[in-house]
This record gives C-alpha cells, structure tokens and sequence, in this order.
C-alpha cells in the first residue's frame, strides 16, 4: 500500500545524537560526556479506571491520573570519580580542592537535598533543524552502580536519572518538553 508522507512530519523526525546536561541554563551546568548508545526519556504513568455498576468497559471521562514519573538514561564512558559519585547519592565523599579523591559507602538515611540536580536536560535535532528540549526537575541518579572493567571494551556506567515530586508543591511540574530553533553550547574555560 502507497501512503503519502507530508513535508513537516518528516521534517520532525529526530535525527543522531542528543547532547545530556546536569542542571543546564546554571552555573553549575555540566555536560555529561562522552555518552555511549544515546540517551532516553522515559514518561511512566499510572492511569486508574474508576469503576461503576452498569458500565461496559473503560469509560471516557473516569479515568485519574494516580502517579506519574519520568526518568532519564544514559551510559557513559566516564570513569572519573565525579561520574561515580553522581551514580552513588548520598555516598560519604572526600574531596581536596574541589576534587573529589575518594568514595565510600553512605550511611544509611534521608539522602540530602545536594544530592539532586536543578535538572537533567538532553537536547536532540530534527532533520528541519529545530532541536527538541527535554527536562526532568529536582532529578536524582538512584538506580545505583554497576561498573565493569573489561578487555577490549570500555567501562560503561548507566545513569539512570529520575524527577521527583515535592512534598511542599505537589503542582510543581517533574518534566517538560519544548521545540526550541536552536541550540549552541559553549565550553567554559574549566571544560577545555
């Protein structure tokens, strides 16, 4: 069967790579890189049927939202002990001039609020040109670590980013995802 394909929908088809950023648009900004298979976001919800006497089936107009998460993945190829850290929340670490030297277990707890980024934020093009900016807020990377050092092969690390809600502000959004015309990034001078 032929079908007919309209300029703008190809226009939006989301072309290579996306570029990953922890709390972008702040002077703490970082880029996360290098990245290895890409980035992915993920919207999670839990949407609830409320049932009724005499009804035939799922039922326009009683349906809730009852839970909504979203995350964002990543594996790197950093080693360094910043991106270690970034995958173990609330680890006890030792640093020497803004360095950090050493991990170590945490104690176990509350995980402090430093723990979490302002945000996670990819920006990836479409073959128009035009970039898609997605973000989580108030994201943490708590899925753990698992780091293997294998022959011929490099040491991945999944980052696994999750947004979470606030107890003082249940309103205040977890994600959002924006088309924005362009994108430009500059190194500063602790990046070169």
């Amino acid at each position: 069967m032929k079908t007919r394909t309209r300029k703008e929908d190809v226009e939006n088809i989301q072309i290579d790579h996306g570029v990953l950023f922890r709390n972008y648009g702040l002077e703490n900004q970082i880029l996360l890189s290098p990245i290895k298979g890409g980035t992915n976001f993920k919207v999670e919800r839990t949407i609830r049927q409320i049932e009724f006497d005499g009804q035939g089936g799922k039922t326009k107009g009683v349906e809730v939202i009852d839970d909504e998460n979203a995350t964002i993945t990543a594996k790197t190829i950093n080693a360094s002990l910043d991106t270690l850290a970034l995958a173990l929340p609330g680890a006890k670490i030792t640093k020497t001039e803004d360095k950090i030297t050493k991990i170590e277990s945490s104690d176990l707890g509350v995980i402090p609020d430093s723990a979490y980024d302002s945000n996670i934020t990819i920006f990836c093009q479409t073959i128009k040109g035009d970039y898609l900016k997605i973000a989580i807020y108030d994201a943490m990377a708590d899925g753990g670590l698992d780091f293997s050092a294998v022959q011929k092969a490099e040491g991945e690390i999944e980052l696994a980013f999750a947004a979470h809600h606030s107890y003082e502000n249940e309103k205040k959004t977890i994600y959002d995802i924006e088309k924005i015309d362009s994108f430009n990034y500059e190194y500063t001078p602790d990046e070169l």
